[in-house]
């Protein structure tokens, strides 16, 4: 834009730069607090002229919308305050509901619960709720087994009632080598990146503030029998590193030196493992060394003797998962149960998690275990779902926030034609209001924490569901209208035959 001492300069100054300069002078002062125009320069802009009918009829039309604006701006910002006000009162709804609430009871004696039907709560929690197929898949084929077997299987692995890491590495290496001892280029290749997957993570070097690869490595984990850590000190002995200055008995003093190693290989530490593991793959690992239970006939654990071997342990197991895949995949096929996929996150490294979906375990009429379980959390947690249903429809933070997005999209079309930024103000309403309800999402995960623990602690449960969380905050980009007032203004701003 011309500037505004050149206008002034000019005794043939237009309608519309009259207009604009006033405009330009108002958000300046509004920034700054101090006007760029004299009071000379403003009487001369406004009362000290004299103009044509056409030359007044078009300074009124400009000036009509630039007092629009302001009245707009002002309407924009007593939105935002009532806005946050609801949101506070619903922030004390929250408090008051988490202070209270014991094993999740009580909500339903307060007056608000009963503006929520039940069948949106269990709509809500069944659509954004899940079991984990693998899990279920196993913790099913775990209680259908003798109870001499699951006792002998909970000496091998204590978690295995609640874990399926240890027994699907078993299961995953004896459908790599049930065909022989001798591995295909696909299997071996197979096996190294199922193991590499377990040791790695990237989201691990985020939590140590470290960009090093050898921090996004867990030594502590297993596969199968093979625990990581040894691998790594088999890279450290076959290498035949040494140092004086390092302690190979701790984790990141072996990480080191397999780092110092890798370097002066000019190889990633990726590279340096996975090189290793195909070697010792052709040299009997998962045979000679460290054998999976299906090629072991002994009977020891670390905590104690089974009373079955550990390949009959493992064929009982394996014999049982067959039959639970079959049951599982006659249920699909029936339509009885659904599987969907779900993706999350797992120390920084995305995955696709295949589940049963809320929505067919919340219908499934058969009289299976999981089932029941799985509508009895649902029960449990109809109170969280009712309190967040309820501040999500009077906070209603969608519409406000789409609101005040639509003034500011008002505001900016008002700028081009003034040719200057008038947003400011909005984005300052837009940022605060987005401000509070971060707040207000930051109680809300307490009760995805309420949920959690209350499903873990206080019911006696073999399957426990899956929530998503997300699903526990409002979500400001979810599709709405605005409202009304914002038409308002937009029929109005037409009509001047200046803004669009």
């Amino acid at each position: 834009m011309k500037s505004l001492s050149n206008i002034l300069r000019r005794s043939n100054i237009t309608p519309f730069e009259r207009v604009m300069a006033l405009v330009h002078n108002d958000v300046h002062k509004e920034k700054t607090g101090k006007s760029i125009l004299s009071e000379s320069d403003l009487h001369a802009l406004t009362k000290g002229w004299y103009g044509s009918a056409s030359e007044i009829k078009e300074y009124n039309k400009y000036i009509h919308v630039a007092q629009l604006e302001d009245t707009m701006k002002m309407d924009a910002q007593m939105f935002l305050y009532r806005s946050q006000i609801a949101l506070l009162r619903n922030q004390r709804v929250l408090d008051s509901f988490i202070s209270r609430a014991e094993r999740l009871r009580g909500v339903y004696d307060q007056s608000f619960s009963r503006d929520i039907h039940s069948e949106d709560c269990v709509r809500f929690l069944s659509e954004h709720t899940h079991l984990r197929y693998k899990k279920t898949l196993h913790l099913y084929t775990f209680y259908n087994l003798p109870k001499d077997i699951q006792d002998d299987l909970l000496l091998l692995d204590a978690e295995v009632a609640r874990d399926d890491t240890y027994l699907g590495d078993q299961v995953f290496l004896y459908e790599q080598f049930k065909n022989g001892k001798t591995l295909s280029k696909q299997d071996k290749n197979l096996i190294i990146s199922s193991i590499y997957s377990r040791m790695y993570y990237e989201g691990a070097k985020k939590i140590k503030r470290s960009t090093s690869e050898k921090d996004g490595f867990l030594l502590h984990v297993f596969f199968a029998e093979l625990p990581v850590r040894d691998l790594f000190q088999k890279l450290v002995d076959d290498g035949h590193i040494a140092s004086n200055k390092t302690n190979t008995d701790t984790e990141e003093g072996v990480l080191f030196l397999v780092e110092e190693y890798a370097r002066n290989k000019n190889i990633s530490i990726e590279g340096l493992v996975k090189e290793k593991l195909s070697q010792w793959l052709d040299d009997g690992l998962f045979v000679n060394e460290y054998s999976p239970l299906f090629m072991s006939e002994q009977f020891n654990t670390w905590n104690g003797d089974a009373k079955k071997s550990h390949k009959e342990l493992f064929t009982a197991w394996y014999t049982e998962l067959q039959k639970t895949k079959q049951y599982f995949q006659d249920l699909f096929d029936s339509k009885k149960l659904e599987k969907g996929t779900v993706e999350n996150e797992f120390l920084g490294m995305p995955r696709t998690i295949e589940m049963i979906t809320g929505t067919s375990l919340y219908a499934c009429v058969e009289d299976i275990d999981f089932v029941k379980e799985y509508k009895k959390q649902i029960e449990s947690l109809l109170p969280i779902a009712n309190v967040f249903l309820f501040i999500e429809k009077h906070a209603a933070p969608a519409k406000n926030y789409r609101t005040l997005c639509e003034f500011k999209n008002i505001a900016q079309k008002v700028s081009s034609t003034f040719d200057i930024d008038m947003t400011e103000k909005y984005s300052e309403f837009i940022n605060s209001y987005r401000e509070e309800v971060a707040l207000l999402n930051f109680s809300s995960n307490r009760l995805v924490d309420m949920a959690t623990e209350h499903l873990y602690v206080q019911e006696s449960l073999q399957y426990v569901i899956d929530i998503d969380e997300s699903c526990f905050a409002l979500n400001l980009e979810n599709e709405g209208d605005a409202a009304d007032i914002v038409q308002k203004y937009s029929d109005e701003f037409k009509k001047s035959d200046v803004i669009n």
